[in-house]
């Protein structure tokens, strides 16, 4: 067998055939370096991945076998020394002597990659033999390596630093010098403050008595929600006992205060009245303790913040903003004085805070304030604020993992994802939709989930960039379809059908249309029934929706438009009551010449109701729809009266429901039916305001331009004005010559016959 097929088994991990193969191969092929180095890997990996303890040794002796064969061969191959050396270091103990050695050929080669490797893997060999100095010295050494292998990656130099100061921390710790442990594991922390041994080393802390430390690293645990409730429940209350003892120290107390509301219940118990009533108490208590602590007076307001007391909690708000305005005072302070003054203020404090978490969770939390709030225009008046905290913490963090400034509390990437989540969505909610899908791409190559996908989706079809839209859809549904709730998996077929069928992709479209039904069929509808009555009405409603887009999906049989409106029948058979279905079948009726049923799933829809809910374009369409069918079918009042519906309706939306085009349309009607009215000046009137809308447009002359000229000719006509409608008319054949109606109208109106000529000279 060849060895890229062996290789290709090793990538595929199948590793135990790897294994076997290779070494058949290798009896014929003893010289073989990259067989050999191949088997070694193979043996590795089987063990990482092995269970019983004497087959782990068998296969960890062979795998070192293994590599030492490629190193006889060829002493200069590097991987097979690191993983050698790796191997004496972390799981051969009577291979200590070979990595030190392996160590040191490795960093005697000079590169810095490898270098702190063998550094690393050598600290280890010193720390097993109790050479402590060689083993600090290593890792001091290591430091100084990563300094320059990461300069210009700060986010990357923080972890290696934290990493090297943690292990000296260690040796110090499990040699009995515990400051010095405490110093370095101090160090380790402002390198990166979001790390796995917060909770042993804020232990350490309180036992040594270094509180400031100690508040720091819960501070962090408090926020980062990333250790048990157990754990913080047990430390929290450890704090708690030390404050009651007669430590003083306003950070611990502060941050103790700060636990206690991710654990409310278990220190105020579950009354509420009585909890928020000692949770008053222990703020005032700690204020009378610390009265330069601004927190505590947050603490305080808060408690009647939550029971709707904003008059209450107000002057204690703006004691602690006097004080140190935290963003999360900021935003409950400026929530309040709208509560109690009726009005926001006219800004919020210019104040500077170097956590970029602190933002982040202040936009949540306002935006979770505001969301409760059923006035609209209120929450259209807290957009700038949340764009504004969440571009704070944006700002920090793109700083901190983008141009090497600031500080590891902003070093966690799915914070920052997050943010960058949660930016970007206030940046679409306030139509910025080209800088949203920007931090949403920032925020997905952080740390990709689907959410981000989604929501930069919706700028991108916000956007016009309706393939885009659909691409971040698809990959959703080939990448996350198992962290995917069943809602937005059924939502997000709806939505990519309807830009698929936007871009005319409709093939596309028509596969995604019957692969969703057939799962509605086979497994959604019976696994909705465990969800909760909201969400089963959510996939419900999507489903219907899927079900009337059919009407938009066009295919290239000859019986397309029939087997659309058969689509849209049967499901009407089953949901005679959907309103999006008589919406789609009032275009398909229509563009199929059946006019009375196009009028008749209009009066249906309109039936049904809550058509002054619908958005301003889609109320214009029914009535303008009614309105052109009437009008084919010769009841020109009703299709004045509905064009004029049109048009009131037009005036309550905004400049894109205002726009020229739809003013056009609404009047060519409105001129062809006063024509069938004969209401000749009514028609010429309409039909002039559309010549004057082409006219401000510099609209270049096309059809509707010929139409709608032709239209006030025939008025012209029948007011007995034979001059200005051949003039007219002959403006029309100028412009546009192929203009069938306007041609025949001139020929018409010359008379015709061999003998025309004559008599016009008499």
């Amino acid at each position: 067998m060849h060895l890229d097929e062996l290789e290709r088994l090793y990538n595929e991990q199948a590793y135990t055939e790897a294994i076997t193969k290779l070494e058949i191969y290798l009896q014929d092929h003893p010289g073989e370096v990259r067989g050999w180095q191949l088997l070694g890997l193979s043996q590795l990996e089987n063990a990482k991945a092995t269970d019983n303890n004497d087959l782990v040794t068998a296969m960890y002796e062979a795998a070192y076998e293994a590599f030492s064969q490629v190193l006889t061969l060829d002493p200069n191959h590097q991987q097979a020394r690191v993983h050698r050396a790796y191997m004496g270091a972390n799981v051969m103990t009577d291979k200590g002597d070979e990595a030190i050695r392996d160590c040191d050929i490795l960093i005697a080669i000079g590169d810095e990659e490898l270098t702190t490797k063998a550094l690393l893997y050598r600290f280890q060999v010193w720390v097993l033999k109790n050479e402590t100095e060689k083993a600090l010295a290593d890792m001091r050494r290591n430091l100084q390596v990563y300094e320059s292998l990461y300069a210009d990656d700060l986010p990357q130099l923080n972890v290696a630093r934290f990493q090297c100061y943690t292990r000296i921390g260690d040796v110090y710790y499990h040699t009995d010098n515990r400051p010095a442990a405490l110093e370095y594991y101090k160090q380790a922390f402002e390198c990166t403050v979001y790390n796995n041994r917060l909770l042993s080393t804020t232990w350490f802390a309180l036992d040594m008595a270094d509180y400031d430390f100690a508040a720091a690293m819960l501070q962090v645990m408090v926020s980062s929600g990333e250790n048990s409730r157990e754990d913080m429940l047990r430390l929290l209350k450890h704090v708690q006992q030390l404050l009651a003892d007669g430590v003083r120290h306003a950070a611990l107390a502060r941050e103790f205060c700060k636990g206690t509301t991710e654990f409310w219940q278990q220190f105020y118990g579950d009354d509420h009245d009585e909890g928020t009533l000692e949770q008053i108490s222990a703020g005032k208590r700690y204020i009378a303790q610390y009265p330069e602590e601004a927190y505590f007076y947050h603490y305080t307001a808060n408690a009647f913040f939550n029971i709707g007391s904003y008059q209450e909690a107000l002057p204690w708000y703006e004691k602690s903003m006097a004080i140190h305005p935290y963003p999360f005072s900021m935003v409950r302070w400026y929530y309040t004085s709208y509560k109690v003054n009726g009005q926001f203020p006219e800004k919020w404090p210019e104040i500077t805070h170097p956590v970029p978490y602190d933002w982040y969770a202040a936009g949540v939390i306002f935006s979770e304030i505001i969301q409760l709030e059923k006035d609209n225009l209120v929450k259209q008046l807290a957009l700038p604020l949340k764009r504004f905290l969440y571009k704070q913490a944006f700002d920090i963090y793109h700083a901190y993992w983008y141009e090497n400034k600031g500080t590891s509390y902003a070093g966690h990437p799915h914070h920052f994802a997050m943010c960058c989540n949660n930016y970007g969505i206030a940046l679409y909610e306030g139509g910025i939709y080209v800088e949203a899908a920007h931090v949403h791409t920032v925020g997905y190559n952080m740390s990709p989930f689907w959410e981000q996908l989604e929501s930069r989706a919706d700028a991108y079809h916000s956007m016009g960039k309706l393939a885009e839209a659909i691409d971040d859809r698809q990959t959703i549904l080939e990448n996350f379809t198992d962290a995917l709730p069943l809602t937005y998996y059924v939502s997000i077929h709806e939505r990519m059908i309807d830009d698929l069928c936007s871009l005319e992709r409709h093939a596309e479209a028509l596969d995604l249309y019957e692969k969703i039904l057939s799962e509605y069929n086979s497994w959604i509808a019976r696994d909705m029934e465990d969800l909760e009555e909201y969400d089963r009405q959510t996939i419900t409603y999507n489903i219907d929706r899927i079900k009337t887009g059919r009407a938009f999906i066009r295919t290239n049989s000859a019986d397309d438009l029939y087997e659309r409106i058969l689509a849209l029948e049967t499901h009407l058979v089953e949901k005679p009551d959907d309103s999006d279905a008589y919406f789609n079948l009032m275009y398909l009726y229509f563009d199929n010449a059946q006019y009375e049923h196009c009028i008749g799933a209009i009066n249906n829809r309109i039936s049904i109701g809550g058509i002054s809910q619908l958005p301003v374009i889609s109320q214009m369409k029914i009535y303008y729809f009614r309105g052109k069918a009437a009008l084919k079918l010769g009841r020109y009042k009703a299709a004045l009266a509905d064009m004029q519906r049109t048009l009131d309706i037009m005036a309550t939306g905004d400049t894109n429901d205002n726009s020229p085009n739809y003013r056009f349309g609404v009047y060519a009607f409105m001129a062809e039916a006063w024509l069938g009215e004969k209401e000749y000046d009514e028609c010429i009137s309409y039909a002039m305001q559309c010549v004057n809308i082409y006219a401000a447009n510099n609209w270049a002359w096309d059809t509707e331009a010929s139409s709608i000229r032709y239209t006030m000719a025939l008025a012209f006509e029948g007011k007995g004005d034979t001059a200005s409608c051949k003039k007219l008319i002959d403006l029309i054949v100028l412009n546009d010559p192929g203009y069938q109606p306007a041609a025949e109208k001139k020929n018409q109106l010359r008379g015709g016959g061999i003998f025309s000529f004559f008599r016009k000279k008499k």
